[in-house]
């Protein structure tokens, strides 16, 4: 299909951002962009003007049709969308996965007090779709059968509306809510995204956020998340290197971000807890939000060496884990992780693993802070030199 005026404009525009970051859009790459101009086009804005200035006669009787994006973690899905949304004039809105229900969860939280819980939800929805004519949602994934209630609710109104919508998504439909305990539950949501949505796969062989080429071409990662290191076994002359000191018992904290308590080693400059701690407990999404807020370095020890199994490397604190550096990373907080064995996530999956399905978007993003390991032949306990390399 030849795309309209409009929509040739949009991709001019997508394709002149990437030859200004030093590279041109790979074959599913610029597909995606192209399907993404389409739709910008259908909406109706042609050189900035917005579809509800066009006649009744000129409109569309039917909302033009979503867009998910989904490949393997580093392809450039939110790249590419991002760029398509610089580019597209008019109403717009931009959200992220963790965003999103951090609204959700504090509308929620708001309408209890006052008493209109029963209508919290649409409220948050109606909130995100107000006065808008595309929604972009970067980072689709739903791990929990509550989170994939407010995605129906927000799929159905958004068809109600006619305000399509563009997702990123490290999975297709059909692997949405893996869990076979409620993957059942959300079938006919899964089936309403296919009717609603154009499923379109980027799968190039290139990770950027592990390779970036050049500047600007590595997934979007900010400056203060990479600042961060992982670092085993943890000796003091390693912490001490980048500054970091264990705090004395005296620094001992009990922090309540929303409603669970959290004990913490320290709580100043720099937030420093156990894994066991941070992930092993009731710890939410909304916690870590909370928290990433308030302090902007983190450090996390004990962490255990991925995919063997303990007490604190439970599955559902591998979860807890992948949540947390979810929202360090998309809240741009330097994060230290100290373990005393091997931090390889990569090698820790398989079958009996305890890590999670979307490990591999986690590794991803953990590949972004260099390693610091004992210099070769340096016994753990007595290692005053340390060295760094790239990738985890």
């Amino acid at each position: 299909m030849t795309l309209a005026p409009a929509g040739v404009l949009l991709m001019a525009g997508i394709e002149a951002e990437a030859a200004a970051a030093g590279f041109a859009l790979e074959t599913s790459q610029a597909a995606a962009a192209r399907r993404l101009c389409e739709l910008g086009a259908a909406v109706g804005h042609a050189q900035g003007t917005p579809l509800r200035s066009f006649p009744p006669r000129l409109r569309r009787r039917e909302a033009p049709r979503s867009v998910y994006l989904h490949g393997p973690v580093g392809r450039g899905k939110s790249w590419v969308m991002d760029s398509f949304y610089r580019q597209l004039p008019g109403r717009k809105r931009r959200v992220h996965f963790h965003d999103f229900f951090r609204k959700l969860h504090a509308g929620v939280r708001t309408a209890a007090v006052s008493g209109s819980n029963g209508t919290a939800v649409q409220q948050a929805v109606d909130w995100l779709l107000a006065g808008i004519d595309v929604l972009c949602f970067d980072e689709f994934h739903v791990h929990d059968v509550g989170d994939g209630m407010f995605i129906a609710r927000l799929l159905r109104t958004a068809a109600e509306r006619r305000v399509p919508l563009v997702v990123t998504s490290n999975y297709p439909p059909e692997q949405l809510l893996p869990n076979p305990l409620w993957h059942d539950h959300f079938v006919p949501t899964i089936a309403v995204i296919k009717e609603m949505m154009d499923i379109v796969e980027i799968n190039g062989s290139t990770d950027f956020r592990r390779h970036p080429a050049v500047p600007g071409n590595d997934g979007g990662a900010k400056d203060g998340f990479r600042r961060g290191r992982v670092i085993s076994p943890g000796t003091p002359q390693q912490l001490g290197a980048f500054g970091l000191f264990p705090p004395p018992p005296s620094e001992r904290r009990t922090l309540v971000p929303t409603t669970q308590p959290l004990t913490v080693k320290a709580a100043g400059d720099v937030l420093w807890v156990a894994f066991a701690e941070l992930c092993g407990g009731l710890m939410s999404t909304a916690d870590y939000l909370a928290l990433s807020a308030e302090y902007g370095v983190w450090v996390v020890d004990g962490v255990p060496s991925p995919g063997h199994e303990s007490a604190e490397g439970s599955a559902a604190a591998w979860q807890r884990f992948s949540n947390a550096v979810d929202v360090l990373y998309d809240e741009d907080v330097t994060l230290f992780l100290v373990g005393r064995g091997p931090l390889d996530w990569d090698a820790g999956g398989g079958p009996g693993s305890t890590l999670p399905v979307d490990m591999a978007r986690i590794a991803s993003r953990l590949s972004l802070l260099e390693r610091v390991v004992p210099a070769a032949g340096t016994p753990d306990d007595e290692a005053a030199d340390f060295e760094e390399t790239r990738g985890s």
